[in-house]
């Protein structure tokens, strides 16, 4: 494990603690440990992984604006609009098929378990952006699912990591529950 690993583990456990407190410095944190994660996964030929992170760091950018220009304004944290629920599990399989064709192309490893957890994460970051506090039940999924991948991988820094946002998660959900129902 390199100094790398556990600086990605240290800023990836803060930007979640700081996401779940709605600390717009959570994007800055979170930025940190995707740069060092997209290196790390191109060396383990997980190329959807790394690809992912691709997209969370231009998704930390946006959501780092993105909260920057809510601050005056009212921003809670709300539930999936129902006629939004639909839209994103079509969205998510369209990604699944998607992402299986190219990580298949590019002789990805792990291309099925690659796929879904990807498309799903796609999604999920999009709901977090929107401050839907469902995100935090599918992160909860997600997480546990990519534990076990980094175990099949020998990545043991990033199974640690998966774990800890694991449990955070469940924090996340009644912190963000607890504001809906305030």
């Amino acid at each position: 494990m390199a100094i790398w690993d556990w600086i990605a583990l240290i800023t990836g456990i803060l930007g979640v603690l700081l996401t779940i407190r709605q600390n717009i410095w959570c994007w800055p944190m979170a930025l940190i440990a995707v740069v060092i994660s997209i290196v790390a996964f191109y060396k383990a030929r997980l190329f959807g992984d790394m690809f992912l992170n691709v997209f969370y760091f231009f998704s930390g950018v946006y959501g780092w604006y993105y909260w920057h220009q809510k601050k005056e304004e009212e921003f809670n944290v709300t539930h999936v609009p129902r006629k939004q629920i639909w839209i994103l599990v079509v969205m998510t399989i369209i990604q699944i098929v998607v992402y299986y064709y190219i990580l298949h192309y590019f002789k990805s490893d792990q291309i099925i378990y690659d796929a879904i957890l990807t498309a799903c994460s796609f999604t999920c970051t999009y709901m977090m952006v929107k401050k839907w506090v469902e995100n935090w039940i599918f992160w909860l999924l997600i997480d546990s699912a990519y534990v076990g991948l980094y175990f099949i991988k020998d990545m043991p820094t990033y199974a640690l990591l998966y774990a800890f946002y694991s449990l955070m998660v469940i924090y996340g959900y009644w912190q963000w529950k607890k504001q809906i129902n305030a």
